[in-house]
């Protein structure tokens, strides 16, 4: 009952933003709340009803990454840590944990529904139906938002309707698993996957809402993932990539100075991988955002960098250190420099003071830079690619997902029959012709600058004659090892972004063996690996307590 009410006391009402868009995000606003029945009609109705669906999912946006890495093998605690990180790392998690709080996910999920239920989806302006671009995207917040409990809980109670009353809250709503509630979530995502996301307005430094919406192919991507569907998810991630011309080039690769073979210098801070993480980049594709100006603590650039609750594990770290950077075939030296000074500081690198041992440095642009703006990551280019680089994977075809950590797809790489086979990239083919399968064409000029994800930290990987799917007994045995690569390299490149330990539940459900997640969050916990494997072979135990 206590939980229900506090549900209610964030849902019951859909609270609107007041006046201007650069106090988009206000939440102490005054400005009052829709009635019930109100018809959302108008253009200022539906962007005040979107900035009251953002607002909510600030809330729920430190605990994305603090439950979504924590819990998982490449965050750690410190020894200044409180003892609500202490329990999530130790996988220990009570009800009354801060971070625990189930009635946050509902609360954007009912702010959505109220929304959805009372918008005008036929109203007309300028030919088009105005206002059904807001409520596709409520449907698609809702939809991440659903998944985000299915994952963190095992089970979400399911329901479209804005509760507005004691009496409704109270109702029995049907309870799903992660199973039962994808083929849902597809159901109604469907209809409108090819709404286009709301246009884009200010909201004051260095922030647009453009990047505050999930894009439905990316979302239908995912949820064809989960449900085993591996060519429609590879259909809905190519169908973005190719719409918006998403491109990994080298304009965020750290590299090298070498002179006549020798490594000299890093060039650590000139267009490189640590820029993706400025609030401006193209890199980014969806932000829950928030504003240090308007009284919000900055609870994760506290925990990282001022408290220093939060570091790399060693296991992060050793990934990293354990990759090799190509200049050629004849020069390489140890190290990912997506690592160092890319994703975490020590008191050994270059050109950053930081005291402590081992600090997590992504977001220290998103969070502190622009002074009064600040943004988690949901998703970003390179993660797109990697779910693409799964999908197909999975869907029979290992050498065009390696292609996409190694060479980049791009037209060259796609003629080498040695580099993607015949009949994994042409649906109708001769020795000599081929037409391209419609998920695998990236023949367009823009992507001729294309890059392997692998490449952005790692350098030539065209010279890395070692970097290669090794000879395998089956395709199944290929498959699965494209899948551990691919594995590895969400760790290099999006390592501490909150996407960890869902990635590691969602391929340990697929091969059906709880070990492929136990012994990697295990091997961060020294001392007491068997304790958190045993733990963690209990599926059960993946899940937080009500």
């Amino acid at each position: 009952m206590k939980k229900i009410n506090q549900i209610l006391s964030g849902l019951i009402v859909l609270a609107v933003m007041a006046s201007s868009c650069d106090s988009m995000l206000d939440v102490n606003s005054e400005r009052n709340m829709f009635p019930e029945n109100h018809k959302i009609d108008s253009p200022n109705d539906s962007i005040y009803s979107m900035i009251g669906i953002f607002t909510k999912l600030q809330k729920i946006a430190d605990r994305y990454v603090v439950l979504g890495e924590l819990r998982a093998d490449l965050m750690d605690v410190t020894e200044n840590a409180g003892p609500e990180l202490r329990e999530i790392n130790n996988l220990e998690i009570t009800s009354e944990n801060p971070y625990n709080a189930i009635e946050d996910y509902y609360s954007v999920i009912n702010h959505c529904n109220y929304l959805i239920n009372n918008i005008d989806t036929v109203l007309v302006s300028g030919g088009e139906k105005s206002l059904l671009k807001e409520y596709a995207a409520a449907k698609a917040i809702r939809a991440w938002t659903y998944m985000q409990l299915a994952m963190n809980y095992g089970k979400a109670k399911y329901y479209t309707e804005a509760l507005l009353t004691v009496q409704a809250a109270q109702k029995q709503f049907p309870e799903y698993s992660i199973n039962e509630l994808v083929p849902l979530l597809i159901q109604e995502l469907e209809p409108v996957k090819n709404v286009e996301t709301p246009g884009a307005i200010s909201l004051g430094v260095d922030m647009n809402s453009a990047k505050l919406f999930f894009p439905i192919p990316l979302l239908l991507g995912d949820l064809y993932m989960w449900s085993g569907q591996f060519e429609k998810a590879a259909r809905e991630y190519y169908s973005l990539i190719e719409e918006n011309r998403y491109v990994i080039d080298d304009r965020y690769s750290s590299t090298w100075t070498v002179d006549n073979g020798v490594f000299v210098e890093r060039d650590m801070f000139d267009q490189n991988y640590l820029d993706i993480f400025e609030l401006t980049t193209s890199e980014q594709i969806t932000l829950i955002a928030g504003s240090t100006e308007l009284g919000e603590e900055d609870e994760l650039y506290k925990m990282t960098i001022e408290n220093y609750e939060i570091m790399p594990s060693q296991v992060s770290i050793d990934y990293w250190a354990a990759q090799t950077y190509y200049h050629n075939e004849n020069a390489t030296i140890p190290g990912d420099l997506r690592g160092p000074a890319g994703s975490y500081v020590n008191q050994s690198t270059p050109n950053i003071s930081f005291s402590a041992s081992d600090g997590i440095l992504k977001y220290f642009l998103m969070w502190n830079e622009a002074e009064v703006s600040k943004a988690v990551m949901v998703y970003r280019v390179a993660t797109l690619y990697l779910r693409y680089a799964e999908a197909v994977n999975r869907a029979g075809k290992p050498n065009l997902a390696f292609a996409v950590l190694k060479h980049g797809m791009n037209a060259d790489a796609l003629a080498v029959d040695t580099i993607v086979p015949r009949h994994e990239k042409y649906s109708v083919y001769t020795d000599s012709t081929g037409t391209f399968i419609d998920y695998v064409n990236f023949s367009n000029i823009a992507f001729d600058d294309n890059i392997g994800v692998h490449s952005r930290g790692c350098g030539n990987m065209d010279r890395a004659t070692d970097y290669v799917i090794p000879a395998m007994p089956t395709k199944e045995d290929s498959i699965l090892y494209v899948e551990d690569k691919i594995i590895e390299e969400l760790a290099l490149e999006t390592a501490f972004e909150g996407s960890r330990f869902h990635d590691l539940m969602r391929i340990a459900i697929r091969r059906n063996n709880p070990a492929f997640l136990a012994d990697k969050v295990a091997a961060k916990h020294t001392g007491n690996e068997q304790a958190i494997r045993s733990k963690l072979m209990d599926e059960n135990n993946w899940y937080l307590k009500k």
